[in-house]
């Protein structure tokens, strides 16, 4: 028999078996007699006679139709039958659980129903949990005869016996859960009785209270919630054990928030209730407690899981919280707890010899603030939310104790918090009554008329007010003074985890492990603050393999004008097709040697971004492309950030970028910012505007103000790629790129960026490929022979920007805008000249190069400018055979 239930057939064939029982229990349920007005009549003889336009035929003519739709979903569970899937078992299954919960729903709002159809309701809804169950052992079998087997991590953790424990504790608290339908919501005596308010009783005895009916419809919608969680952890629990515990955490708090609620709607009612002239009271805090508890099971055995993880990743030390901050989270709550004793608002009446005292504790406020001023019922709420908040962090705190929760410190730091903003806002508020002292002269009297304290009419009395809540919050204020001297938020050292967590031969092997290696040769990065710079670290002999398999194309005695023919030729035969002139490729290349910043701007679609891609491609360099977003406001937004509490630095891509070409400083780099202008450069991008004034080697950009080192074999690591732990330089090796579009999205790239950049404006699309052949092989072009070409042809270059007449014509032309040369431009124009030259060294190309630069360096600038003679200017420049300059100045906007 015990085999059978490892056949999926077998199984499938008891699901049908049950779901059928299911169907044929509801047409008894769908027979039966109602009660009340409509006792004889049953939902088949109602739905027949819809004509009677009572809300009750309508109901019944409800339940014919989804009765008789129930038979499809019966029909899809034998097609799953025969397909080996659960699809169709699981519409029916969630189909005859909706039509439970229908008829519950109904009996709720009408109690038409009889005591045996109830009963025969909850058998059924007994029997389709138990499919559920059927389903997920289904669905084990299934996987079994395909083949499927674990990973060795699952199976090590079914060895252990933390999923059994989580999955009782998963019970438990449904278990729980279930008790709401029985704890009475409130109480209160009327007419002499005492009337429970108990939900389930909606279903069982026809309660007609509004309020409870309400709440029974609520609790029983999160009740299918739940079980329905409940089934999808539970089949995990089978199939992956992980994600399994991972979920029951969810269902855990999902519970424990659900017994909140009823605590809190028990007790919104007994406040209503009691305001109401009733005596009230209520415990339906119980479930809550009872969860309290089944949190903090689970969070032991969360802790276990948390230790598991670790070890069976080969971790064997771990940093664990000290048990000191909970103790002080313990101590503050019980300081504001105990305030509750203290008298918070405390009155003497003074006449000659005669005194008398009434003291307010907390307690008394609670329990008498509906006789007492509204004033006193405003303290009495304060109160009540400061032991439900104080409650909750006390229980979060343990709990992230417990569980070995990452960011206990935050969690106790808070809870703290918590703990004094209430002590304090309740001692203020017992001054306010001593401020107020006229103002609660007539209510005084009240306060002591309803304790039994009764003044003469005729005594000439004072009276003093006073309060002793200060005393809380100095108590408060000398448990801080202990933490900070204490420094009791800190974390404590290392700990050796607890191998006996795993199964016996993985621990066994671990422990040989560590006793012929020794516990101090783990390699383990317990103080790594930047995994994603080890990761990179580690990558060192990949990267010289990497470097190795390039160096067998690399090109031997190679000219710029051979690297402009031969990437136009890669190009064009690449996967893409892509279309790019000499000019263009040549200009992209002397821009790179004017510029160690290239902007590539104009619309959508003419290559900008394609351009330095394939170029990279062509050469074997590297093209690391960082995607602008609009939201960056500052260097963080590029770099990274640090955080305090966990003392970890997340680097951004382009931060990782620049650390990879620090390791690879062999390799020419693009670092591709696109769309650099959706966001104003000048707010993330500014230090690097400036690093570009230094000489290369002193390039360099601190990412934080603390040092990073990680540990390794107890001993500190400094990363590769950083100077003083802290510091990234910009290595030679890296060119940046930036590609803007110019529409109402983007911002204005400032004259600042423009200065310091060498800009490509794209102004049409490239024209179709079409006379292209097979790719060609891709050629090895390190940074030091693009370095070395770009010097020779600056050295060899006789081109001098500064005694260039052409030049100096266009310097006078365009002074009246304004617009003048810089030494840094003039350097730029000279570089750019001397490069675009040699790209071309049998060619008399010094015109073109020269019109180029000063369009996009300094002729565009006219852009912005009021121009009063556009055609005369246009005329001058053309006197200067400076024809893209003239159209440029012909196409500008008049206004």
């Amino acid at each position: 028999m015990k085999n059978l239930f490892k056949k999926s057939w077998f199984i499938g064939t008891l699901v049908i078996g049950v779901l059928f029982i299911v169907f044929l229990m509801n047409l008894w349920i769908m027979s039966l007699k109602l009660t009340s007005t409509y006792q004889g009549d049953n939902f088949w003889y109602l739905a027949n006679n819809l004509a009677d336009g009572e809300y009750v035929n309508i109901f019944a003519f409800i339940f014919k139709i989804l009765f008789y739709i129930s038979i499809l979903p019966l029909l899809l569970s034998g097609f799953s039958f025969f397909k080996k899937n659960n699809w169709g078992f699981m519409v029916a299954v969630t189909y005859s659980l909706g039509f439970e919960t229908v008829l519950i729903a109904f009996q709720s709002i009408s109690s038409y129903l009889s005591i045996f159809a109830i009963i025969l309701i909850i058998l059924n809804i007994v029997l389709i949990a138990g499919t559920y169950v059927l389903l997920i052992f289904r669905r084990k079998a299934l996987n079994r005869e395909i083949g499927l087997k674990n990973d060795e991590k699952e199976t090590q953790l079914s060895q252990t016996k933390i999923p059994l424990s989580v999955l009782f504790i998963d019970i438990a608290s449904i278990a729980v859960f279930l008790t709401t339908f029985f704890i009475p919501l409130y109480s209160f005596v009327e007419s002499g009785s005492t009337y429970y308010a108990i939900i389930i009783n909606v279903l069982l005895f026809g309660d007609t209270k509004i309020d409870v009916i309400i709440y029974f419809l609520v609790n029983f919608s999160i009740f299918l919630g739940l079980f329905l969680y409940f089934a999808q952890c539970l089949s995990n629990y089978f199939f992956d054990k992980e994600t399994f515990i991972n979920k029951s955490k969810t269902l855990i708090t999902y519970t424990f928030v659900a017994t909140l609620l009823f605590f809190l709607m028990g007790l919104g009612l007994d406040i209503y209730y009691t305001l109401g002239g009733n005596i009230t009271q209520t415990i339906s805090f119980i479930p809550m407690l009872l969860m309290v508890v089944v949190i903090f099971i689970f969070a032991v055995f969360q802790g276990k899981y948390y230790a598991f993880t670790h070890i069976s990743n080969g971790v064997n030390k771990i940093k664990y919280s000290k048990i000191e901050p909970l103790f002080y989270v313990i101590l503050m709550t019980a300081i504001s707890v105990l305030m509750l004793l203290l008298p918070i608002i405390k009155y003497d009446i003074i006449s000659g010899s005669y005194t008398n005292t009434v003291s307010l504790t907390g307690l008394n406020i609670l329990r008498d603030y509906a006789s007492l001023d509204p004033g006193y019922r405003i303290v009495a709420f304060v109160l009540v939310v400061m032991l439900i908040s104080v409650g909750l962090c006390l229980v979060i705190s343990i709990t992230s104790y417990l569980s070995k929760y990452k960011q206990f410190s935050s969690v106790v730091k808070l809870a703290t918090s918590v703990n004094v903003f209430f002590v304090f806002i309740i001692s203020i508020s017992g001054y306010y009554f001593q401020i107020a002292k006229e103002i609660n002269q007539a209510i005084i009297l009240d306060v002591f008329d309803f304790y039994g304290i009764n003044l003469p009419d005729a005594l000439n009395f004072d009276y003093t007010i006073s309060t002793d809540a200060i005393y809380a919050l100095l108590a408060s204020v000398v448990v801080l003074v202990l933490i900070f001297i204490r420094k009791g938020f800190e974390r404590d050292e290392m700990s050796l985890l607890d191998n006996s967590l795993l199964p016996l031969n993985h621990s066994s092997a671990s422990s040989s492990d560590l006793s012929s290696n020794g516990i101090d040769d783990l390699n383990y990065h317990p103080f790594d603050p930047c995994y994603a710079f080890t990761d990179l670290d580690s990558r060192k002999d990949l990267f010289s393999q990497d470097l190795e398999n390039r160096g067998a194309y690399r090109v031997n005695e190679a000219t710029l004008n051979e690297l402009v023919n031969f990437v136009v030729e890669y190009a064009r035969n690449s996967r893409l097709h892509l279309s790019y002139t000499p000019e263009d490729i040549a200009t992209f290349v002397a821009g790179l040697g004017a510029s160690k910043l290239s902007i590539l701007q104009g619309m959508s679609g003419t290559g900008k971004t394609s351009l330095p891609k394939i170029f990279s491609e062509a050469i074997f360099g590297n093209c690391e492309i960082i995607e602008v977003e609009s939201s960056w406001k500052d260097k963080n937004e590029l770099l990274g950030y640090y955080n305090e509490f966990s003392m970890n630095y997340t680097p951004k891509k382009f931060t990782l970028a620049l650390y990879k070409a620090a390791l690879n400083q062999e390799i020419f780099t693009f670092i591709l910012l696109d769309e650099m202008n959706l966001s104003r450069i000048e707010y993330y991008f500014s230090d690097f505007l400036s690093l570009m004034e230094n000489e290369e080697n002193h390039r360099e950009i601190k990412l934080i103000n603390i040092k990073l080192t990680r540990k390794e074999d107890e001993e500190e690591v400094d990363y590769l790629a950083l100077d003083y732990g802290n510091t990234l330089k910009v290595p030679p090796n890296v060119w940046f790129i930036g590609t803007a579009n110019r529409d109402e999205s983007t911002f204005v790239i400032s004259d600042k960026v423009y200065d310091r950049a060498h800009t490509i404006n794209f102004t049409k699309r490239a024209p179709k490929v079409r006379n292209y052949s097979n790719p060609i092989s891709k050629q090895y072009y390190d940074y030091q022979t693009m370095n070395q070409l770009f010097d020779q042809a600056k050295q060899k270059g006789d081109f001098d920007a500064e005694n260039s007449d052409l030049i100096k014509n266009v310097e006078v032309l365009l002074a009246p805008y304004n617009i003048s040369f810089g030494n840094r431009i003039l350097k730029q124009i000279e570089d750019f000249v001397n490069i675009y030259k040699e790209c071309f060294s049998d060619e008399d190309v010094e015109s073109e190069a020269i019109e180029k630069i000063l369009l996009s360096k300094v002729v565009a600038k006219l852009e912005v400018k009021t121009i009063d003679d556009k055609e005369k200017l246009e005329m001058e420049f053309e006197k200067l055979n400076l024809k893209l300059c003239a159209e440029f100045i012909k196409h500008l906007d008049n206004e």
